[in-house]
């Protein structure tokens, strides 16, 4: 069935009117050029007959024969082309048909039948205009319909060869496309009589078009649950990670944040509704060191990583965190991936490790592995100080007298005597054994010398000890070795070694006293 909104119906519409149109410019064309050919052709007759006369009306007019000259009209006018005649000799008209009355007729002049070049008379022919025209219409309207007879019967032809030939198999295409959906197997079925056809072509490449659209709906379906799974997975991943993790637009707007982030920030009492780092920064107790961090990430487009402390807003407890900034371009746009890590229990291992490894545990002194590290950078820093090496005099028999309980406690007093009695910015090393190191910054040898001088005092003031219920008072005495930086040594072992000898020639003289080491 036609549908008069389908693009072949209203072509075969168009290509119709325009061979109707055609036919009908054509119709009047070959009508025009009949009736002028037979006009043309009345006028030759005329003529023709006007010839044919003029011999006889000749006699007529020489001989003057008004008889002979009627039968000429009557002969003229019996023709159907001719309504009047008149026939005039040289003095008078010899004859004259009753319809004659133009004042433009065909005119045609008579000889002398005997002498040549003699005019004797005139033959006037009025043509049978109308019959004429009629006539000349009628063989035209003639030829047109005979003309159409013929033409119409092959428009109509036309129309149903190219309805049945082309418009009825487009419209069974056009509806078998219509019905089929993508990705079923469905394919177009190729009329038997246009196997060979382009529409048959058409047909064979409709259906190579459905097989690859086939191919891409399953891949694109492949790919959509792969993405899905990928998604899903992601999800998880991201959602479910114990690292917190934040994805952050380049402006700082928070996109994605995972539970563990959420809940180490609510944690931290930090609103999770400001942007990246403001939400951090309240709670950081170095926030514009965070602010310089984050913004060369972004300026840089490069990975940073660095370690911060912050205060926790709900308990005051500090809290540290490793941060890590990922630059990543999608769609161009930067986004950044946050991935934060509470490291606080890491700081505390590592401060407890940093005193097991720099500290005595039973004075709470730097040992001689802290104290070579902060000497070691007052070296580095060319910072001036003066090194006491302090030994104590009589400590085996305490330990071989009253044991190695009472030692300890000793060592643990003279540790105080010596916090007590030395500035607060100084350091004080248990070096090993009985044996204790002490660095005095920034001072001269006359301050040193009295703070030398009060060490031997209060460290040889008495020391009540009690054991098993019964007070013990136990004395000691020290011997101090001294050598300044730069002075006497630039590094520290020969430093070390300088405050040795200065301290082993006290101890083989008087003890209890202090002496400067001599170059």
């Amino acid at each position: 069935m036609l549908n008069k909104h389908s693009l072949i119906t209203r072509l075969l519409i168009i290509v119709t009117s325009a061979a109707i149109v055609f036919a009908l410019i054509y119709a009047k064309l070959h009508y025009s050029n009949v009736f002028d050919k037979e006009m043309q052709r009345s006028n030759n007759t005329i003529m023709q007959i006007g010839q044919t006369v003029s011999a006889t009306a000749s006699i007529a007019a020489y001989l003057e024969d008004k008889d002979l000259a009627n039968e000429v009209l009557n002969g003229l006018v019996s023709n159907d082309v001719i309504l009047g005649a008149q026939l005039n000799g040289l003095k008078s008209v010899l004859a004259k048909s009753i319809l004659y009355k133009t004042d433009l007729p065909v005119t045609f002049s008579l000889s002398n039948p005997f002498i040549i070049g003699e005019q004797i008379g005139a033959i006037y022919i009025e043509p049978n205009t109308i019959f004429i025209e009629q006539n000349a219409q009628a063989i035209a309207l003639s030829s047109v319909r005979t003309l159409m007879i013929v033409i119409v019967p092959m428009l109509l032809i036309f129309a149903v060869l190219v309805y049945f030939l082309i418009t009825q198999p487009l419209n069974y295409l056009s509806g078998q496309l219509a019905a089929i959906t993508p990705g079923k197997g469905q394919r177009i079925t190729i009329p038997k009589t246009h196997k060979h056809s382009e529409i048959g072509t058409i047909s064979n490449n409709i259906n190579k078009l459905l097989y690859r659209t086939e191919a891409l709906f399953k891949q694109e379906r492949s790919l959509r649950q792969d993405i899905e799974l990928f998604e899903k997975r992601f999800r998880l991943m991201f959602e479910k990670s114990s690292s917190p993790t934040l994805l952050v637009k380049e402006r700082g707007d928070i996109l994605l944040i995972n539970e563990a982030a959420q809940d180490l920030l609510i944690g931290l009492g930090l609103d999770l509704e400001e942007r990246f780092p403001d939400a951090l920064g309240k709670a950081c107790k170095t926030p514009d060191i965070l602010y310089t961090f984050t913004s060369n990430s972004v300026n840089q487009k490069q990975v940073m990583q660095s370690e911060f402390e912050f205060s926790n807003q709900l308990t005051q407890e500090t809290v540290w965190l490793n941060i890590i900034i990922i630059n990543t371009e999608s769609d161009d746009q930067w986004y950044l991936q946050v991935f934060i890590s509470d490291i606080t229990m890491k700081k505390v291992m590592i401060s407890q490790l940093k005193q097991k490894a720099q500290y005595d545990r039973l004075t709470g002194l730097n040992n001689r592995y802290g104290a070579e590290l902060v000497l070691l950078e007052w070296l580095d820093q060319q910072r001036p100080f003066s090194l006491i090496l302090l030994d104590l005099d009589e400590f085996k028999p305490i330990n071989d007298i009253h044991g190695h309980n009472a030692g300890d406690a000793m060592l643990q007093h003279i540790a105080e005597q010596l916090k007590l009695n030395v500035r607060a910015d100084d350091l004080i090393c248990r070096w090993g054994g009985d044996e204790f190191l002490i660095a005095l910054a920034n001072i001269s040898d006359q301050e040193t010398k009295d703070i030398a001088t009060n060490l031997t005092k209060v460290i040889a003031t008495p020391f009540n000890y009690t054991k098993a219920d019964q007070a013990h008072t136990l004395v000691v005495s020290a011997s101090l070795g001294i050598a300044c930086y730069p002075e006497h040594a630039t590094s520290l072992k020969a430093l070390v070694e300088c405050a040795d000898v200065a301290m082993y020639t006290i101890k083989r003289t008087s003890k209890n006293n202090f002496a400067f080491y001599q170059i």
